[in-house]
């Protein structure tokens, strides 16, 4: 983990952390959508020395004609390339309205107002709590969640296709009853209606005849071959074992470890935002899956990065925001080893002091080297309260805490990025991204890790702006 000393961030403190049962914080099960800063960065200039003797002097009246029209050609240079500019940056950085020819900011998406033609960009989808019930936005109800009557295949590949997954990693659909969901009003398949678009066959009913609603998993997630008692240390031993933490991968930057990831789908591993912070550049970049020991990945496959994508909110000074996703050039081949990990659903709670593990290559004590074995450990997450006492301002709604009260147990630089899990309902999900904290396994300062659930809106809109 890339820890922080921030100097001045309050003195030390032994916190008596809480084992309360109430969650972190009451998450809102469904997504708000807000426009991004616009940050401008202004181009740094090269220095050039003036020469003298390269100077000629020119009549006054010629020089202004000269000079208005060298002006009047930059403008217009500056013109077509702001153009081409512009249209290169909203044409890649939005969403397409599908038959339509226009196309959407990303921040506009699910807004409630309507910005293609057609009205696609309204027309939601979302997962929610650990059993995956499929909810749909209707526009004058809100998410609502859907009756499980007339559903089939097709219906469930097309709905995960609009949320962000490819249909190839489809995997099933399922249901749940309609009384486990606080909702008097559902969704309801018209397959009576003219139309392949599962949308536009939904309708507003009062009742779920079959009381059962739609659980849809979009990817085979959250599962892993190996079961074990995992040892509460990752500073100074606890080495993992092969299939222990399928999701796990090492990225390297110019041929060396520099940060941990998890894979969410085929082409797709989430990671820190602050790990591109100062490389950002994808074609230096590399993704080893499914080993243990950073030797082994001689004998495995590098898999190139075509874009490293950060939180565009991302703040370098506390790491508020701390999550980039790497999309890769080729695809991870799911195995016994390599598996995705379980992205948590809206509205899905996790408990303080509920077990979780964090897994990495980073440094085995605060100061030492770099761990050459994936290490792993167990650790409990603490309430916001005591996370807050512990580093104050720099604690934001987007950040969790884990770790004990004495110290001892943390991750460490070079975890940056990895995962912090939990198990829920036979899987594996993840809850955290390893992100910051103040030195490495010291009492009363836990590790901080980035919230996932907070940040599903982002995670999903980039799936589908960079399918």
């Amino acid at each position: 983990m890339a820890f922080i000393n921030y100097g001045g961030g309050g003195p030390h403190m032994s916190t008596n952390y809480s084992q309360s049962t109430n969650p972190l914080v009451q998450e809102h099960p469904f997504p708000s959508h807000h426009q991004p800063p616009y940050v401008y960065e202004p181009p740094i200039y090269g220095g050039q020395s003036f020469n003298q003797k390269s100077f000629v002097a020119v009549p006054a009246k010629k020089k202004n004609i000269i000079i208005g029209l060298v002006a009047s050609g930059v403008l217009l240079a500056l013109g077509i390339i702001s153009a081409i500019i512009w249209y290169f940056i909203s044409s890649s950085n939005c969403i397409p309205c599908g038959k339509d020819d226009a196309c959407v900011s990303p921040s506009h998406w699910c807004d409630g107002v309507p910005q293609c033609r057609n009205g696609r960009d309204e027309e939601c989808f979302l997962l929610a709590n650990s059993t995956f019930v499929l909810y749909a936005k209707s526009k004058d109800f809100g998410w609502r969640p859907v009756c499980h009557d007339n559903w089939n295949l097709d219906h469930g590949k097309q709905v995960c296709n609009r949320i962000g997954y490819s249909r190839d990693s489809y995997s099933s659909y399922g249901s749940t009853l309609a009384s486990k969901v606080k909702s008097s009003v559902f969704l309801m398949l018209n397959e009576s209606l003219k139309t392949r678009d599962t949308y536009q066959k939904l309708s507003i009913s009062n009742n779920c005849s079959s009381g059962l609603l739609v659980t849809l998993r979009c990817i085979d997630c959250g599962h892993r071959s190996y079961t074990s008692n995992i040892s509460r240390r990752i500073i100074g031993g606890a080495a993992a074992i092969k299939g222990e933490f399928p999701w796990q991968v090492s990225l390297h930057f110019e041929h060396r470890h520099l940060c941990g990831g998890s894979i969410i789908a085929p082409y797709w591993v989430i990671t820190a935002a602050h790990c591109g912070e100062r490389h950002p550049y994808p074609s230096l970049w590399r993704v080893y899956g499914g080993i243990l020991r950073q030797t082994e990945r001689r004998t495995v496959k590098a898999h190139a990065v075509e874009k490293f994508i950060r939180h565009e909110k991302f703040n370098k000074r506390n790491k508020d925001y701390d999550v980039a996703l790497m999309k890769l050039k080729s695809p991870f081949k799911f195995s016994e080893i390599i598996r995705p990990v379980c992205l948590p659903n809206y509205g899905q709670g996790f408990q303080t002091a509920d077990e979780c593990w964090i897994s990495g290559w980073g440094d085995l004590v605060e100061g030492g080297t770099p761990s050459q074995n994936l290490q792993r450990t167990s650790l409990p997450l603490i309430t916001y309260r005591d996370c807050r006492t512990a580093y104050y301002e720099f604690l934001t709604s987007r950040m969790l805490c884990a770790g004990f009260e004495e110290g001892g147990v943390d991750a460490c630089q070079g975890d940056s990025g990895g995962p912090l899990v939990t198990t829920q309902e036979s899987l594996w999900w993840l809850v955290g991204i390893t992100s910051w904290g103040f030195g490495c396994a010291r009492p009363g300062k836990p590790g901080v890790y980035s919230r996932v659930v907070k940040l599903l809106d982002w995670i999903y809109l980039q799936l589908k702006v960079h399918r």
